[in-house]
């Protein structure tokens, strides 16, 4: 049975922070909170193999090779180990790739690129269990999250993003979890992880690769502040609060209360979304409808003269580019989106899952890019009514050549915590993505370590196990050796 913790909200953020996390123990949490984390662990697997093939983890992987550092930790698929914070970037290179990882929407952070590859690394690196790989992604995820919503929309408006900044505080104090750090050391750890936290959101006006390692910086960032912190140089331990820390620099009107509101009994990481599209969390509605229109009505992009798409204000301006230039522009436009979304559905059907390999064919298709110049986006009521921390829900109308037009509502999008995927869902979404990666025998391995994450597992184990065999490895890394 799981035992609520008592947390002193008397104190500052950091201090209740790093206190809650030094006392906390996998049997404090629900047991549906260990299943949700052990469901979001599978999915972040998933997600890594995804993403591992891109050209931008590829040479990520490549630089950290070259760099060198310990064997201590591995990169996932390949088996090649480096040290702890490099395995964490790496993987967290892999995991936020292609924007199909997990998200938060009110928080705006990918939780999952951030908090476990960090959570991986320090756990190989020091023999710990699956009870306690658990207990400190939970950590991560709880406290990354609370950040997030602390600091938000400011965080967003002042050019900042989430992963870099909230998941480097997170998964530092999740590493040291993992090392065993008392309530002192968890606020240095999260004091150092304070002098790393950054990341500018420029790439959405004028494009760049960098994005693409969000989720890496926040997970080495964490890695590396924890071990700094274990080597006797730690943070200020008001970091969040202080005059000059997290909360002036980048909110200047934060809700300290949504960190230390119900920590210990409430948990945040019960409202993040999984994804089924490779595109940001707030288009996966758009993209759930346009998907149902062209799968019920069987129409082909010519026959769609106009669309519109009702959305909130908080992304007026920021995914609603008509011509994207290139893939991650692409990933990060509800227009462009639907365009590709009505284009498909018709002989994909509404219950697909759209990947990056379809944005890129998407970008050289020139009637998806002449129905993305004719989609306008419009901030609707109903849209902002809808969105909360949660979600964003979507109004698609189209108008056909025909003059006849259809609209499609949808309040929940697949994978929202409305429409939570189970582990059975989830665990065909991971064998049907990663089985030409692995033979069926190690994929039925992998789910049984994972499933099993909160009894007798040893994290090795799994990092042992999740290796793709050499045939996809070769073609993988374009037929040189991985």
């Amino acid at each position: 049975m799981a035992v609520s913790m008592a947390v002193n909200t008397t104190k500052g953020a950091t201090a209740a922070l790093a206190e809650w996390a030094a006392g906390f123990r996998l049997t404090d949490a629900p047991q549906d909170v260990i299943e949700r984390m052990k469901a979001l662990v599978l999915d972040y697997l998933r997600v890594t193999a995804v993403g591992a093939p891109l050209p931008w983890s590829r040479n990520t992987r490549a630089l950290a090779l070259e760099l060198g550092g310990k064997a201590e930790s591995s990169l996932l698929l390949c088996g090649s180990r480096v040290d702890a914070a490099r395995a964490a970037f790496v993987n967290g290179a892999y995991a936020h790739a292609c924007d199909l990882d997990d998200t938060h929407v009110g928080s705006m952070h990918h939780a999952g690129a951030s908090i476990l590859p960090a959570v991986f690394a320090v756990a190989e690196r020091e023999n710990c269990s699956g009870r306690a790989l658990l207990e400190a992604a939970i950590i991560g995820y709880e406290a990354s999250l609370r950040i997030g919503l602390a600091t938000q929309p400011a965080l967003f408006q002042r050019g900042f993003m989430a992963t870099p900044t909230c998941g480097a505080m997170g998964a530092a104090l999740a590493a040291g979890k993992l090392l065993g750090f008392n309530a002192t050391d968890m606020a240095g750890a999260l004091g150092a992880a304070g002098a790393y936290a950054g990341g500018l959101a420029q790439f959405y006006l004028s494009g760049g690769v960098t994005k693409r390692l969000n989720g890496a910086r926040g997970a080495e960032s964490g890695v590396m502040a924890a071990l700094l912190t274990k080597a006797g140089i730690w943070g200020p331990r008001d970091i969040l609060e202080g005059e000059a820390g997290f909360f002036k620099a980048f909110s200047g009107a934060p809700k300290p209360e949504k960190i230390t509101g119900d920590l210990g009994r409430g948990y945040r990481l019960m409202e993040v979304s999984t994804k089924v599209h490779a595109g940001a969390g707030r288009l996966q509605a758009t993209v759930d409808a346009g998907l149902a229109l062209t799968a019920e009505l069987k129409l082909m992009p010519a026959q769609v003269l106009e669309c519109e798409v009702g959305i909130p204000k908080v992304v007026q301006g920021r995914l609603t580019q008509l011509d994207p230039p290139d893939l991650q522009s692409a990933q990060l436009s509800i227009p462009f989106s639907l365009a590709m979304a009505l284009a498909l559905g018709r002989t994909r059907g509404a219950h697909t899952s759209l990947r990056s390999t379809d944005y890129d064919a998407a970008l050289q298709d020139a009637e998806v890019r002449a129905l993305s110049n004719r989609t306008c986006c419009v901030l609707d009521a109903w849209v902002e009514a809808g969105t909360n921390t949660e979600e964003v829900p979507t109004r698609v109308t189209i108008k056909l050549a025909s003059g006849a037009t259809h609209e499609m509502k949808i309040a929940h999008p697949r994978g929202s915590p409305h429409r939570r995927m189970s582990w059975e869902e989830i665990s065909a979404l991971f064998r049907d993505t990663v089985g030409d990666a692995m033979s069926s025998a190690t994929l039925t391995t992998v789910l049984d370590l994972v499933s099993r994450l909160d009894s007798d597992v040893s994290v090795r184990e799994i990092m042992r196990t999740y290796v793709a065999t050499p045939e996809w490895l070769a073609k993988m890394w374009g037929g040189r050796s991985p």
